[in-house]
């Protein structure tokens, strides 16, 4: 008995997928893909190949750039600041624990990363779509 509730519970984790995200490549200010589409369980691999960048969880509109430190809204999260200036291509994991939509951005350089375009979504959806996202936040 006790082992099929184990093999119960990691069932999600053996079906988890990875979706794996590259922050800054060839130099930009870019997340690529800058839109996932993840279930609960999967985990989200960001992986720094240039500059220094975050990754973090931000509004949808209103208050967009820069991101907040720690976050915005439940499940939200916050790399902090990831060098690759020594060409270490630091990561972060976040770990997918709800399909509602989540957005982020880079709050380097007090946001302008983030008016500029670096941004990302995780799950977006028909009212809250990654293209307005990014206007919104490059009027912010």
């Amino acid at each position: 008995m006790f082992s099929k509730l184990v093999f119960l519970a990691l069932i999600p984790a053996i079906f988890a997928a990875n979706h794996a995200v590259t922050v800054g490549a060839n130099n930009g200010l870019t997340f690529t893909p800058n839109t996932i589409t993840a279930a609960v369980g999967d985990t989200v691999t960001f992986t720094v190949v240039s500059r220094n960048h975050s990754v973090t969880s931000t509004n949808f509109s209103g208050a967009v750039c820069p991101p907040p430190r720690g976050g915005v809204g439940p499940n939200g999260f916050d790399s902090g600041f990831l060098s690759d200036l020594d060409g270490s291509m630091p990561k972060f994991v976040y770990t997918v624990r709800d399909t509602t939509p989540h957005f982020g951005a880079c709050m380097q350089a007090a946001g302008a990363h983030c008016r500029a375009g670096m941004t990302f979504a995780i799950n977006p959806s028909a009212t809250q779509t990654y293209a307005q996202f990014n206007r919104n936040a490059a009027a912010s």
